[in-house]
């Protein structure tokens, strides 16, 4: 069936759809921008490793405390306005992050930065929704999700080849004037239109916040966290698993995992694509049990590299294309059009704490268990309690 859209053609829709996510890879951007430059924050202004740490983990952080809070502060508020505002708040503390010498002032601006950044995430795809209805905007809030791997690696691979050149200043103020110029075309060519009432959320007497409205979005943050832990604990130990077990060298290792994750984000245009064909979301959910099973053949030891490599893609693609099945249902899970900011700053937060919580507690699990073949069995439980939870969160009767 053609999608009920006469809000504006598909070339329309599409280009400025690319704007608003353009908006959340340069935010994303943000998290990776940290990574390259470490070593040279480390040299140049005196920072031990774990205040390099904070500063590169402070953005993560807090969205794991304030997604809520922004989400539910928003409510009510034009979404294009709170967009714009949290690019902006984005571009001058990072700007003013560029210039800090000493720890203090560094991290100050960063939690800032921070702040902008929640902001961006919640209203961004709000924002998306108001562009039309049916399968393309299902399809184009599926393709939204991919914008925080596509952000991480624009962050790591800018940033190295930047900084090498022109230095770490100018690498972070250059990533500030790129967030400010697309502020600027946003306010110019995105329309601001509110979110119309999407077709699976339910009308009157549902606009007033109830924590008992809410159970359905937090099934799915709670869903979406597993699947944070999980491909973030993945990558993360996947390094130190291919130095330790083959014998690779550190730079080929993370080059590697690299390579994974950017591959991985086909899983969720893969996704986009599948919903706009009119596959149920819930489906698309089920994904969610390759993930422990590629986790096993990622950190097999005796399976050599190539199978490990083979294992890391599994989980890579399926834990995206789940990744983008979670943005595409938060319209399938609110009452009302009213909940859908608070929706999106629970899924933030939440994805944040799973993001921030995997990785010591599976690696906790492999040092109880004393080897690298525990990371498939530690994931499983929590990924299939993430599959059911996905799939309870979203309402029988919803469609695209």
């Amino acid at each position: 069936m053609e999608d009920p859209q006469v809000a504006a053609p598909a070339t329309q829709f599409w280009a400025k759809f690319s704007l608003i996510y353009a908006a959340g890879v340069f935010a994303a951007a943000s998290i990776g921008k940290i990574g390259p430059i470490s070593g040279d924050l480390r040299s140049d202004l005196g920072l031990s490793l774990d205040q390099v740490g904070l500063v590169a983990s402070s953005v993560t952080a807090t969205a794991a405390v304030v997604g809520v809070l922004v989400g539910l502060g928003s409510r009510r508020l034009a979404q294009k306005p709170l967009l714009l505002v949290g690019l902006a708040i984005m571009a001058v503390a990072g700007a003013l992050v560029s210039r800090m010498s000493d720890f203090g002032p560094l991290v100050a601006a960063r939690l800032a930065e921070s702040v902008g950044y929640v902001i961006v995430v919640v209203a961004a795809p709000v924002l998306v929704m108001s562009l039309g209805e049916g399968r393309r905007r299902t399809a184009a809030l599926a393709v939204w999700g991919t914008f925080l791997p596509i952000g991480l690696a624009l962050g790591s691979f800018a940033g190295g080849i930047v900084a090498s050149a022109f230095g770490w200043r100018v690498w972070l103020g250059a990533a500030a004037a790129a967030i400010a110029c697309v502020a600027v075309v946003v306010a110019i060519a995105v329309p601001r239109r509110e979110v119309t009432t999407p077709e699976s959320v339910g009308s009157g007497g549902h606009d007033r916040f109830t924590l008992r409205g809410f159970a359905r979005p937090v099934a799915l943050s709670a869903g979406f966290a597993t699947a944070s832990a999980a491909i973030v604990a993945t990558v993360t130990m996947f390094p130190s698993f291919l130095q330790e077990v083959f014998d690779v060298p550190a730079a080929q290792a993370g080059t590697l995992t690299g390579a994974v994750s950017l591959v991985g984000v086909s899983g969720g245009f893969a996704a986009g694509w599948l919903l706009h064909r009119g596959k149920p979301v819930s489906q698309l959910f089920i994904a969610g049990v390759l993930v422990p099973l590629g986790a096993t053949f990622a950190f097999l030891e005796l399976g050599g590299v190539s199978m490990s490599l083979a294992g890391a893609l599994v989980v890579a693609v399926t834990n995206e294309l789940v990744v983008a099945a979670v943005f595409a249902a938060v319209p399938m899970v609110v009452r009302s059009t009213a909940d859908i900011s608070t929706t999106n700053g629970l899924v933030a937060q939440l994805g944040s704490l799973g993001t921030l919580a995997g990785p010591p507690l599976i690696g906790l699990v492999v040092i109880q268990a004393g080897g690298w073949w525990a990371v498939g069995p530690a994931l499983a439980v929590p990924c299939l309690v993430g599959v059911v939870l996905l799939r309870t969160s979203v309402r029988p009767s919803s469609t695209v």
